[in-house]
């Protein structure tokens, strides 16, 4: 299925390409936000005195170092970043098929 958009006036395809174009940033700050979560929180890091503990006992005391995120108010800002891309991402998206959908023809 090849949609064409030949035709369509100018904001239709500026339309088009500012959606694709909010989706990729909202994307990388997505990826960024993420990496900074699991840095800042030392969700990655095994710690000193948790080498001697099982693979299940470490992960879950990770997972509670990377869910702080959400409790503590020091990364109030990271979860503005986090939460902000995410939507832009969903609804740049969406969008981007809406306007794709209605004025796109099928080839």
């Amino acid at each position: 299925m090849n949609l064409i958009m030949e035709g369509q006036s100018i904001l239709v395809h500026l339309g088009v390409w500012a959606c694709v174009a909010v989706f990729f940033v909202s994307f990388i700050g997505m990826l960024c936000g993420i990496f900074l979560i699991l840095t800042k929180t030392e969700a990655l890091a095994t710690k000193s005195d948790e080498v001697g503990l099982s693979y299940w006992v470490r992960a879950s005391r990770k997972n509670n170092r990377a869910s702080s995120i959400f409790i503590q108010p020091r990364f109030k800002n990271l979860r503005y970043l986090l939460f902000a891309s995410i939507v832009g991402c969903l609804s740049s998206f969406g969008i981007l098929f809406a306007i794709i959908g209605i004025f796109g023809e099928r080839a």
